[in-house]
């Protein structure tokens, strides 16, 4: 990884950012003036949900409308899959882009597929002999820190929500995964990492968490988010429309006896790690809106052994037994694909698209999970610090 500590050295620079208020930093009220006291910044670059999260989830930011002077702001969340590619003449003309935009450790999470797409065309914009603006990354720590979960994505589910060959949970910080994007797929940019502790503070605590979405309030919910993202496949609320999304989840048809089996079912699994409690909600918007749904609230008693991706496959797979007539997994548009429902690109695996059907054994699913975690820990190792 190539590191500059001093941006001070790049002054005066023409510069686009990508960021949004996730970038928010103790040392610098809104980090745009900062970086405006430096460069000549002229392009504002904006990911899924807006410059200060106010959009909702797959919610088009065309219509979004600040006023920046004379800066130019490109939505890179509009209306048709196209607009996540960066247009060539908004590129052209910077000697630089600046990335500061936070992650919350999930390859779901939109954020770091818009600035993979950015590369990809800076990247091609150098085969082609075209003037490329050097990509400086403020990175910032992963909220969840380096541990890892889940298996690679596999190309043929290659999606706005997921990277082919990344991991669920990857356990990088932005810098360190975009090296590894340009590194690994020889996109020969010229990428430059600020350090974590620089511009951003090496830890997050939740009393200086900022949401970079309105669904992930807390530094909890990245926790849970790397498994309960698959919520999102299901006919399962994953709780929006409530006050702790991803974290509260459930549906109206929970009920009877087979409630009760699911319960007894999910006390024998990671035994210890979390624990379930039992709930009604209403969620406001979004699924069974203004509808009571029977669910849980998933508290996680130990962070560094809790398996977030395991714990919904699990949760999923016992539904689709217990339930067969209630639950469903969804079928239509999601993130602009339609040839493949929404569970496949979420879980990207053949293998575990499998077990979820009942193809194979818990076991099995362990030690294919603990491979595929221990082969991408080598892999990126020069990635981490």
């Amino acid at each position: 990884m190539k590191f500059i500590k001093n941006i001070q050295k790049l002054a005066g620079c023409r510069a686009g950012i990508l960021t949004n208020q996730s970038a928010f930093g103790l040392n610098h009220d809104y980090h745009f003036n900062y970086y405006e006291q430096i460069f000549n910044l002229e392009t504002f670059f904006l990911p899924e949900h807006g410059l200060f999260a106010e959009l909702q989830d797959q919610v088009s930011g065309e219509d979004l409308k600040y006023i920046f002077g004379d800066k130019k702001i490109i939505n890179l969340y509009g209306d048709e899959e196209k607009s996540l590619i960066p247009p060539r003449e908004s590129l052209q003309n910077l000697d630089l882009l600046i990335i500061d935009i936070k992650d919350v450790g999930s390859r779901y999470y939109t954020f770091l597929t818009t600035a993979y797409y950015m590369i990809l065309e800076i990247s091609r914009m150098k085969q082609e002999g075209s003037k490329a603006p050097i990509v400086i990354v403020i990175d910032s720590p992963n909220p969840i820190g380096t541990q890892v979960e889940g298996s690679p994505l596999q190309t043929e589910f290659e999606s706005f929500v997921g990277v082919s060959g990344v991991l669920h949970r990857h356990g990088l910080t932005p810098g360190g995964l975009l090296t590894y994007y340009n590194e690994s797929q020889n996109l020969k940019i010229e990428l430059i990492v600020v350090p974590v502790g620089i511009i951003h503070p090496k830890k997050v605590t939740q009393f200086e968490w900022v949401p970079p979405s309105p669904n992930i309030p807390t530094q909890n919910t990245c926790y849970v988010y790397p498994g309960q993202c698959l919520l999102e496949g299901t006919n399962l609320s994953e709780g929006r429309g409530t006050t702790k999304p991803f974290e509260i989840f459930g549906a109206p048809y929970i009920l009877g006896k087979q409630k009760k089996e699911l319960e007894n079912r999910m006390s024998q699994h990671q035994v210890g790690k979390f624990h379930l409690r039992p709930l009604r909600f209403l969620p406001t918007f979004h699924k069974f809106k203004d509808q009571i749904c029977e669910g849980y609230q998933l508290i996680i008693d130990k962070p560094k052994k809790f398996h977030s991706l395991r714990f919904t496959l699990f949760f999923i797979r016992q539904m689709v037994d217990l339930f067969p007539r209630e639950f469903e997994f969804l079928k239509g548009v999601y993130e602009f694909r339609s040839d493949k429902p929404a569970i496949e690109l979420l879980v990207g695996d053949r293998f575990l698209l499998d077990y979820l059907a009942g193809s194979s054994s818990e076991s099995s699913l362990d030690i294919y999970l603990e491979e595929k975690e221990a082969d991408w820990v080598q892999k990126t190792k020069a990635y981490r610090y």
